[in-house]
């Protein structure tokens, strides 16, 4: 049986690394640790989810790999599914794990795109085309089928308001349901659901405010990735 490669995949206005800078915090070094080799290709941080999954095809399949398992967070989820219906003619995919990623849609998405002010026109300004993609009414008129041979599976990320990220409370407000500061939880329900995670939508990936309530328990992303992908 071929061994199937694990891959990093970034969310909305993300990247890959910045020198030492990840966006994956720590889960690189910490896998390669476990003798685990993770690609994490970089994808333009507000293209449309098709233009994402091309560049994510192109990187991916010049390669001789065989088969990739695909662990994406946020928005790297429809890049992902994408790919995997209309860009892997090989099947060369087998199995996708989305974390907190907006398969129905973000409410605070439509926000951005219908607000006044300074704020979300920047959002607009450097979160475009992409923030167009991520509207609850654009997720159900642009729906994206599944492929009956590739393996779904899901977690949700929630915690209260007082928990999240000083930065992301704003939209955790925003939100009237269960949510991670930018997602609610049922929209990122995909395939197999595997559960909801106590952590704000940054915390996921190691983005942890320094001014968070003293209360609050960090998520261990690091613990987390490490386990899922070699799980």
């Amino acid at each position: 049986m071929a061994y199937s490669v694990p891959v990093l995949l970034h969310g909305y206005l993300g990247f890959s690394h910045f020198g030492p800078i990840q966006y994956f915090r720590g889960v690189v070094q910490a896998l390669e640790h476990e003798g685990v080799q993770c690609l994490t290709p970089a994808v333009s941080p507000a293209g449309t989810i098709a233009e994402r999954a091309s560049l994510l095809a192109n990187q991916l399949f010049q390669s001789d790999i065989a088969e990739f398992s695909l662990f994406a967070h946020s928005m790297g989820g429809l890049d992902a599914r994408y790919l995997i219906s209309f860009l892997d003619p090989d099947k060369r995919i087998k199995r996708l794990l989305t974390v907190s990623t907006p398969h129905l849609g973000s409410p605070i998405a439509t926000w951005a795109l219908e607000s006044r002010g300074i704020f979300p026109l920047m959002i607009r300004l450097i979160g475009r085309p992409a923030l167009d993609e991520l509207t609850p009414e654009r997720r159900r008129a642009v729906p994206i089928p599944d492929r009956t041979d590739v393996i779904y599976t899901s977690y949700a990320s929630c915690c209260p308001v007082s928990e999240q990220s000083f930065w992301l409370r704003p939209f955790g407000r925003m939100i009237p349901v269960e949510n991670d500061g930018l997602v609610p939880v049922d929209s990122a329900r995909w395939g197999q659901f595997l559960g909801t995670l106590h952590s704000d939508h940054l915390g996921l990936i190691g983005w942890n405010s320094p001014f968070r309530n003293r209360v609050y328990r960090s998520f261990d992303h690091i613990k987390f990735w490490s386990q899922v992908i070699n799980g």
